[in-house]
């Protein structure tokens, strides 16, 4: 039971990595980006397609700027054009372009599963009876990284003001002189690596196909959901808790078919009985 529970923290802290790109995503620009999966999608696939001409490590750091120009793209093609007013329109875009991705992927590389290997090796450490595998390790030292980067990024310094500043009152925030634009571009773009780093990560321990990473989002969504959408420190968190339910459920039942379901439950759950959130943290 402990080792499922460790290794369902560490996947948890993967997910807690997805989830705290697609909560920054809402907080800077206020749009429900249901593409934000197959954007990291997209960046993991120029990753594995890269994996003939470069080494690991480099393909996986070209595929995350990729996945960050793809986000910087979308925001200025397609989220700038949304209408601020109307928050549904900006779920319809990322759903259809999500689709377009996933489809995009499909018909480019085919729908077979595929392996990626890591970019941090294949070492194992073991704890009493506990193995830890190293890529699993790397997405928890990753997500607590990226946790305290952004909590500075966004608490410390003046881009982070600005995006603070244009999330609170998009009006004054143009009428005081920032950047707006600018700012909500750069959420876009750093979602968009947060994306891809995590799918790289999550594809070195398990497999991956198109829609492995639109799954991957219904996680995402469980995570951000408990930390209330709006705080980075309760996305990782949340996505912390998902991969220790999913863990205990997988111990109880063998069966990932439930872990889905439980996942699913969980969203359900906390819209019903808690929709601000059930992680409070202070933002």
């Amino acid at each position: 039971m402990a080792g499922y529970l460790v290794a369902g923290l560490l996947t948890g802290a993967a997910y807690g990595l997805f989830a705290m790109g697609f909560v920054l995503v809402f907080k800077g620009t206020k749009v429900f980006n249901l593409a934000h999966g197959e954007i990291g999608g997209a960046g993991l696939y120029a990753s594995w397609w890269l994996l003939g001409t470069l080494p690991v490590l480099l393909a996986s750091l070209v595929g995350i700027l990729a996945a960050a120009a793809l986000g910087l793209l979308v925001e200025r093609l397609l989220v700038r054009r949304i209408p601020e007013a109307n928050p549904l329109a900006g779920v319809a875009v990322t759903l259809g372009l999500g689709l377009t991705l996933a489809y995009t992927e499909a018909k480019l590389f085919g729908f077979n599963v595929k392996t990626f290997p890591s970019p941090v090796g294949r070492g194992r450490f073991q704890v009493g009876d506990v193995v830890v595998t190293a890529p699993r390790l790397a997405a928890l030292i990753a997500a607590l990284a990226v946790a305290g980067v952004l909590g500075l990024l966004l608490h410390r310094t003046r881009a982070g003001l600005a995006t603070r500043a244009t999330t609170s009152d998009l009006s004054l925030a143009r009428l005081s002189g920032i950047a707006v634009d600018r700012a909500r571009a750069s959420t876009w773009a750093i979602g968009g690596a947060l994306s891809a780093l995590s799918a790289i990560l999550l594809a070195s321990v398990l497999t991956f196909h198109p829609l492995s990473n639109t799954l991957l989002l219904v996680r995402a969504l469980a995570a951000a959901m408990l930390g209330g959408l709006t705080s980075i420190t309760g996305a990782l968190l949340g996505g912390l808790t998902v991969g220790i339910l999913e863990a205990i459920v997988i111990s109880r039942f063998d069966t990932a078919g439930l872990a889905d379901l439980a996942v699913f439950a969980l969203i359900l759950g906390t819209l019903l009985l808690r929709p601000q959130g059930f992680v409070r943290v202070a933002r």
